[in-house]
This record gives structure tokens, sequence and C-alpha cells, in this order.
């Protein structure tokens, strides 16, 4: 039985997440690895019961995926939306899926944390990733 391999790449739909899954694609073509492509949300401060974005978040991630030429390169990207802290559902996705590497934008939605070069979610996938391989991908580092 063969042991099937793969990436978990996080994204916000930001620029950085893009150069993060183009990373990714690259390293999954070279290795014969899939990509779980994951997107998390948290629920709005004080906000009463909001509609579930679920589907429309489900959309977004067809629509990178078919942006990025995964399926032409013959490479299998799983979309998956996962409700809280980015960091911690990225980690959890990665662990779940069995990944070998994490891939994350070095700054997205959220921003840089000031004076620091990655943003805040970057920084805690990597506090957070014992178990893991971690990517930081720059945008223009090629």
């Amino acid at each position: 039985m063969a042991c099937e391999r793969w990436i978990v790449v996080g994204t916000d739909f930001s620029d950085g997440a893009r150069e993060a899954l183009e990373r990714a694609l690259g390293l999954a073509q070279d290795s014969g690895a899939k990509i779980a492509l994951v997107h998390a949300y948290e629920d709005e401060p004080g906000a009463n019961a909001p509609a579930d974005p679920t589907s429309r978040l489900q959309g977004q991630l067809a629509q990178e995926i078919a942006a990025s030429g995964a399926t032409r390169r013959g490479i299998h990207v799983e979309p998956l939306v996962r409700r809280g802290p980015p960091w911690e559902k990225i980690v959890n996705v990665a662990t779940e899926f069995g990944a070998e590497m994490i891939v994350v934008g070095s700054s997205g939605q959220r921003g840089a944390i000031r004076g620091v070069l990655l943003g805040s979610v970057a920084s805690r996938v990597l506090a957070l990733s014992t178990r893991f391989c971690v990517l930081v991908a720059r945008l223009g580092a090629a």
C-alpha cells in the first residue's frame, strides 16, 4: 500500500498566500505529494449568529485552485474550510493528514506584526509546528 504524501497550505486569499500555494505546487510536482489548501476563519467579535460562510469560502478556494493551474499540472488539491484561529487549524489539518510540510505566506490579510518580518499567522504556525517542516514563502523571493 502506497503512503500518500501531503503538503498543507494556509490561505487567506492574499498575494502572499498565492505565493505559498505556488511554492507548494512546485514541491508537490517534484515529490508527487497532494496539497490540502486550508482557509480558516474566525467569527467577528460580537456578531449574532452570522450566516455560515463555508459555501462561499469553498467557492473562493475552488477559484484559487483553478487559477493556480494545479489540475493542468496533475496535482490534486483538497480544499478545506475550518472555523477557528488560522494558525491552529492549519497545524490541525497537517496532523490530520499526516503532512510532511506546511507552507504559508510571510504575511497576508492580517499583515505583519510591527517590526517583524513575518505576519502573525506565519509566526504562530512556526511556533506551533514542532512536528512539521514549515516553509514561509515571501513575495518576490525566488
